[in-house]
């Protein structure tokens, strides 16, 4: 898998909330080493992450977890509305070719 195929979703669509997540989590990783490098050299102890970040990038995660449920939720619906269509087609279809008596 490269990095494209992660920010697409099943329909080869791009994700915008797939690219914030990984932008937000990339970002805090690259902040935290830089400032706890520093803070290492100066004070000896690696940074903490404020739980304000820990909680947004909560948020970003359950969303598209949510998102992605409910989008497969509604596949499997138009799915099946597909075919009670097709099936009454095919019913009517039938009627049409039965003999009359």
């Amino acid at each position: 898998m490269n990095a494209l195929q992660f920010l697409q979703e099943d329909d080869g669509k791009f994700s915008a909330t797939r690219l914030a997540l990984l932008l937000w989590i990339v970002g805090l990783l690259v902040v935290w080493t830089i400032g706890s490098i520093h803070n290492v050299s100066s004070e000896g102890e690696l940074l903490e992450i404020p739980f304000s970040v820990i909680t947004l990038v909560g948020i970003f995660v359950t969303g598209k977890t949510v998102q992605k449920f409910g989008e497969e939720k509604m596949n499997s619906s138009s799915s099946s509305d597909t075919t009670t269509i097709t099936t009454a087609k095919q019913a009517r279809s039938l009627a049409s070719e039965a003999p009359t008596a």
